[in-house]
């Protein structure tokens, strides 16, 4: 009984956030891209926690790299979606701007990542 209740409120939240999401963000795309990718690289990260609570920490420099290179592209992810949304609180730059130093901050964030894992 109470496993059904949780499941249906879980469910009404669920729908909920969906239609209000769609509500605010209808008429902005990339703003919907940008938070798929933040899903996307999110999940990235719980599966590697999850792999390594499964299968052990064997290649430990392997894991770290990997799991830090997702964190570090949801943190500049969320970063760009800042950006993008409110430009007025970062000097009105444009989005272009915005996405280049994303770019450029990924770029280095790998070159960092594939050195650490030797």
């Amino acid at each position: 009984r109470f496993s059904r209740m949780f499941k249906e409120k879980v469910q009404e939240i669920g729908s909920t956030f969906v239609e209000k999401y769609k509500e605010v963000h209808k008429d902005k795309k990339e703003v919907i891209l940008i938070d798929m990718f933040l899903l996307f690289s999110f999940l990235t990260g719980v599966v590697q926690f999850v792999y390594l609570i499964i299968a052990g920490q064997y290649p430990y420099n392997s894991f770290c790299a990997g799991f830090f290179s997702a964190l570090g592209v949801f943190v500049s992810t969320a970063c760009l979606r800042m950006q993008v949304v409110s430009p007025e609180d970062f000097d009105n730059i444009p989005k272009e701007r915005a996405f280049a130093d994303f770019v450029v901050f990924n770029v280095f964030l790998h070159f960092v990542v594939i050195m650490f894992m030797g």
